[in-house]
């Protein structure tokens, strides 16, 4: 078993080349739209779940059908950047937490009121008492 600084050498690395890959190496225009956001390794180093993204969701299916005819492809060339005993199986899966991020920022705009450029939601500069406010201690 590896130990957890060992996995997140592994998990690093791991992710670094295959982001290499999908800007350098994978000719397929699909490849364009994916950003990998994280892996993680098995205790065994056996697997990687390497999660992505996509900005359009539109263009997911069709990166994840590209992921997946080329994850042969991807493993063979950890493996060479790796140099392991036995490369780790890699699965690709969707994050998306990127999505909830923005599903929960698009709730909170529609919920809380919006605040001016200058930081004060009322526009006066006074306090309620029309003197100015104290400077911070």
């Amino acid at each position: 078993m590896a130990s957890d600084r060992r996995r997140q050498q592994v998990a690093q690395r791991i992710r670094q080349k295959v982001s290499e890959l999908l800007l350098f190496e994978v000719k397929d225009p699909r490849a364009s739209f994916v950003t990998v956001t994280g892996v993680d390794v098995t205790r065994d180093l056996a697997v990687a779940k390497v999660r992505w993204s996509v900005l359009d969701e539109k263009h997911r299916s069709r990166v994840e059908h590209m992921l997946e005819h080329a994850r042969g492809f991807f493993r063979t060339e950890v493996a060479r950047d790796l140099q392991l005993r036995t490369a780790p199986e890699l699965r690709f899966e969707y994050d998306r937490g990127i999505a909830q991020a923005a599903r929960i920022e698009q709730v909170l705009r529609e919920v809380l009121p919006a605040e001016d450029p200058d930081g004060s939601d009322d526009g006066d500069a006074d306090g309620a008492d029309g003197q100015p406010p104290a400077p911070p201690a």
